[in-house]
């Protein structure tokens, strides 16, 4: 008798190229990035064990080390270079905004082992569980649901697929969502405990201030702060520029450090026309916002809140007209997904 099974179950046993590709540099891209991401953990824990010495030079080892890692690895796939990118700027900012602090740097409610403290520090960009904080969340969104909103801005993005995709202002206000969605769904997965929300509700923004201060994700608040701001809020005054002006250049330098980091961040995938897109966009919202801020100050105005969406969509429109970017979920080709120029 013939025990053998003569059903046949076919199996796929090959990938599609472009999804090996990418998952194989992807894998490749992060064993890169362990080495100098473990010399930076133990920078901060030298540093917390008050030498100083040891903390400076692992410091500096890490941060030419991220920076090789992507001449002595390669990668092709547009988008995972990108991520690598970003990887790599991120390093960067927290590298010198540590470096920045390091004589004061924010204080714990408690006191954790020094391995412990040395992880909170490397991996709250927003220091969270420290004192000081970076994470400006007003009192209105004290009880903010973030899991909720995720829904509401999820569903609010599946239904501007049912509008024409060849719409500026839709295309620009779904960019805006799927990096909501994007942001949130990894906080939602990694946060710690007591993380507050990176967003807040992209639908109800009141202002440009109100955009950029309360509204959209403060991941990068802290280095944006020690990098840019303070240092030019500081020394101006010094020679003998106005404190208004003064905290208006803080505000542009900040401004101009995220366009520099979306710039070499999204480099691989971009066309050098629509890199200087992405620059100009944030450079003419800090300009916008600073304008913002001459006129009208803190006080609400209805026409303030009608320029702000106006200057907002019509600046977002401008960037992703020139992006390529496809019309709609549908219109994405994951197929060529390393093949990504636009």
């Amino acid at each position: 008798m013939n025990a053998t099974s003569s059903l046949n179950f076919p199996l796929p046993t090959t990938i599609s190229p472009a999804f090996e590709k990418w998952s194989n540099e992807n894998i490749r891209a992060t064993a890169f990035f362990l080495i100098p991401t473990e010399i930076f953990y133990f920078s901060i824990y030298f540093l917390l064990k008050g030498q100083y010495g040891k903390y400076k030079k692992l410091s500096a080892v890490s941060l030419v080390t991220f920076w090789l890692s992507s001449w002595m690895n390669p990668i092709s796939c547009g988008p995972v270079a990108a991520l690598r990118n970003f990887a790599i700027a991120i390093a960067t900012l927290r590298l010198l905004d540590i470096y920045a602090r390091h004589r004061s740097l924010p204080q714990l409610r408690n006191d954790p082992p020094t391995w412990k403290h040395a992880l909170l520090l490397l991996t709250e960009m927003r220091y969270e569980s420290f004192t000081p904080n970076f994470v400006r969340v007003p009192r209105s969104q004290e009880t903010f649901n973030e899991p909720l909103q995720f829904a509401i801005h999820g569903a609010i993005f599946c239904a501007l697929q049912a509008l024409p995709q060849d719409w500026a202002l839709v295309l620009a206000f779904e960019v805006q969502l799927s990096i909501y969605i994007i942001w949130t769904a990894i906080q939602l997965l990694v946060r710690y405990k007591g993380s507050p929300a990176l967003f807040g509700r992209l639908y109800a923004v009141e202002s440009l201030g109100d955009f950029w201060s309360k509204t959209w994700h403060n991941v990068f608040s802290a280095p944006c702060a020690s990098l840019a701001y303070d240092p030019i809020r500081q020394t101006l005054p010094k020679l003998g520029v106005s404190i208004p002006i003064a905290r208006s250049m803080g505000v542009l330098a900040a401004f101009f450090l995220m366009a520099a980091f979306h710039v070499y961040a999204l480099a691989p995938m971009l066309t050098v026309k629509a890199l200087f897109r992405i620059g100009t966009f944030f450079v003419l919202n800090g300009f916008a916002t600073v304008g913002e801020a001459m006129v009208w100050g803190r006080k609400d105005s209805w026409v303030k809140t009608g320029l702000a969406w106006v200057t907002e969509m019509s600046l977002a429109a401008w960037t992703a007209d020139e992006l390529g970017i496809p019309r709609g979920v549908h219109g994405i080709k994951w197929r060529d997904i390393c093949e990504v120029k636009i």
